[in-house]
C-alpha cells in the first residue's frame, strides 16, 4: 500500500501513458479450432477486464433467496432442500458464465444485426443424425464438427428451419418452425420459476434459458405448461448430470440424480421470492 502511494505521487505524467499503451496492446483474437476447442487469446483494457470480473463474481458468488435462509434451505412443499455437486473448476465455470452473457447479449436486440437479423449461431445436421441422436453437426464459423447433442440445445431454445435437398444438392423445400417461447410467455415463467429451476443453482431468470420439458421434436408444445427456466450449464448438461425434470399440471418438478443423496423424489422447484416466502408462512 505504502509502495503504491509513494509511485503515485512521484508519477509526475499520471495514468496517461500507461492507458496510452494499454490501447495499443488491446486486442482479442480467436485461435484455430482444435478437438478439444477454440483457443481464446488477448489482452483486455483494465475497465473492460473489471467489467467482466464483475460479471463472473456476480453469477459465482454463493446465492441466498431474498436473504432468507429458510426459503434457501427448503424446496416449495418445505422439505430440505438438495443441490448437486458442482464439480466444475472456477475457469469452467467463468466460461459458462460468459456463455450465458453471450446469448443474453445476442438475443437483446441492441446489438448490430446481420443481414437484417440479430446474431444468430447456425448449427445444421442431417435429420438422419438428429434423430438417431448420433453423428456429427456442424456450427456456422466453426471448422471443427460438433456433437448433435449441441443441435439439440440450440434448437431447444431457436427456430427450426428444415431444409430439404436432393442428393445433387437442390434445394426443393424450406420448412420453418418457430418454436421460441414470446416474451408474454418468458416474463409468465419467470415470475412462476425465478431462476433456474435446479435446486442450489441460483442463475436469475434474465440470464436462464426456456427448456422445453417434452421435447418440440416429440409433440411437446411451446407452451407456459412444457417450459422450464435453466441457465446454460444445467441447460446444456441436463442429461449428463442427472436431474430430472417433468411438469405436474404446469408446475415443474425436480428429482434428484441416484449419486446424490437419499431423497430422490419429484419435488416442486421454484427460486421465486413471492412462492418461497408463501410455502415458508404456510408451513
Amino acid at each position: 500500500m505504502h509502495a503504491q502511494a509513494w509511485a503515485l505521487a512521484l508519477d509526475a505524467d499520471g495514468a496517461e501513458p500507461r492507458e496510452r499503451a494499454a490501447l495499443r496492446a488491446r486486442g482479442l483474437t480467436l485461435g484455430t479450432a482444435t478437438p478439444t476447442g477454440v483457443p481464446l487469446r488477448g489482452t483486455l483494457l483494465p475497465e473492460v477486464a473489471a467489467q467482466l470480473q464483475t460479471i463472473f463474481d456476480a453469477h459465482l458468488a454463493p446465492k441466498v433467496t431474498f436473504d432468507n435462509p429458510e426459503a434457501e434451505a427448503a424446496y416449495e412443499d418445505g422439505s430440505p432442500l438438495l443441490t448437486a455437486e458442482d464439480t466444475r473448476t472456477r475457469a469452467q465455470k467463468q466460461h459458462d458464465v460468459l456463455a450465458a452473457a453471450l446469448n443474453v447479449a445476442a438475443s437483446s436486440g441492441l446489438l448490430p444485426t446481420i443481414g437484417g437479423h440479430a446474431p444468430t449461431l447456425v448449427v445444421s445436421v442431417t435429420a438422419e443424425d438428429l434423430e438417431s441422436g448420433r453423428g456429427y453437426a456442424h456450427a456456422q464459423g466453426c471448422e471443427q464438427p460438433v456433437t448433435v447433442s449441441l443441435a439439440r440445445h440450440v434448437a431447444c431454445a431457436g427456430t427450426i428451419q428444415r431444409v430439404t435437398s436432393r442428393d445433387d444438392g437442390r434445394i426443393i423445400r424450406i420448412d420453418v418452425r418457430d418454436r421460441v417461447f414470446n416474451r408474454y410467455q418468458r416474463r409468465a415463467i419467470a415470475l412462476r420459476d425465478g431462476g433456474c429451476v435446479i435446486p442450489g443453482c441460483g442463475v436469475p431468470a434474465s440470464w436462464c434459458e426456456i427448456h422445453h420439458v417434452t421435447e418440440h421434436a416429440g409433440g411437446g408444445p411451446t407452451h407456459t405448461d412444457n417450459g422450464v427456466l435453466l441457465c446454460w450449464y444445467h441447460h446444456r448438461f441436463l442429461d449428463r448430470i442427472g436431474w430430472q425434470i417433468r411438469m405436474n399440471h404446469g408446475i415443474p418438478e425436480v428429482k434428484a440424480p441416484g449419486w446424490w443423496g437419499t431423497d430422490h423424489q419429484w419435488r416442486p422447484a421454484t427460486t421465486s421470492p413471492t412462492r418461497l416466502q408463501h410455502a415458508i408462512l404456510t408451513t
